[in-house]
């Protein structure tokens, strides 16, 4: 038995059979996954897909057991950028673990076109999961290292961060959500 960001992994046949590793599930990240070192580190059988945004959902920031993390949520007026990966069983189920599923998120099913790297658009919506922080949970400041990885998510992926900067400010208020990303920002570039 191994470990995997502290869950405990089982070898060995009857595990195998019970979890398939071959990547057949789109996951929509749009939070600390998109970092392509999380995503690869959790889930060790994920493969990119492509960009998916979902048009009609903003993102949030709502407490959980440790802190004040991103989620989306129905609005007709905005957009969220993902990544799309394809993950196996086996990764969903830690992902499922990472997340606190079911009691901090659930999971929403989604059917979404995929624009892949050739710049393509699958042809078909694809079935997809993203993980939603209960709607019931108050909103609140993100932790600044917190934010500093979203940021780098959105960085490395060529995201518009205004659309952090907003979430920010929807889950904070537009004056605090200000000083807030002074804060983050001065801490970026001294570091």
């Amino acid at each position: 038995m191994g470990t995997l960001d502290g869950f405990k992994l089982w070898r060995g046949d009857a595990y195998q059979n019970r979890l398939s590793h071959r990547p057949s599930i789109y996951y929509l990240a749009y939070g600390s996954n998109l970092l392509p070192e999380r995503i690869y580190g959790r889930c060790p059988d994920a493969v990119y897909a492509g960009r998916v945004t979902l048009k009609g959902w903003r993102m949030l920031f709502k407490k959980s057991q440790s802190g004040c993390y991103a989620t989306i949520e129905q609005d007709a007026n905005r957009e969220v950028p993902c990544i799309a990966f394809k993950i196996s069983e086996f990764d969903e189920a830690m992902l499922d673990k990472y997340e606190g599923y079911p009691k901090y998120y659930y999971k929403r099913k989604f059917t979404e076109k995929i624009l892949f790297n050739s710049g393509k658009r699958s042809k078909d919506p694809r079935k997809c999961i993203a993980y939603i922080l209960h709607e019931e949970r108050s909103l609140g400041k993100p932790p600044e290292d917190y934010m500093e990885i979203l940021l780098e998510g959105y960085s490395h992926w060529g995201f518009d961060e205004h659309l952090l900067w907003a979430a920010v400010s929807d889950s904070i208020g537009n004056q605090a959500g200000a000083k807030f990303m002074r804060e983050i920002l001065e801490g970026v570039k001294e570091g």
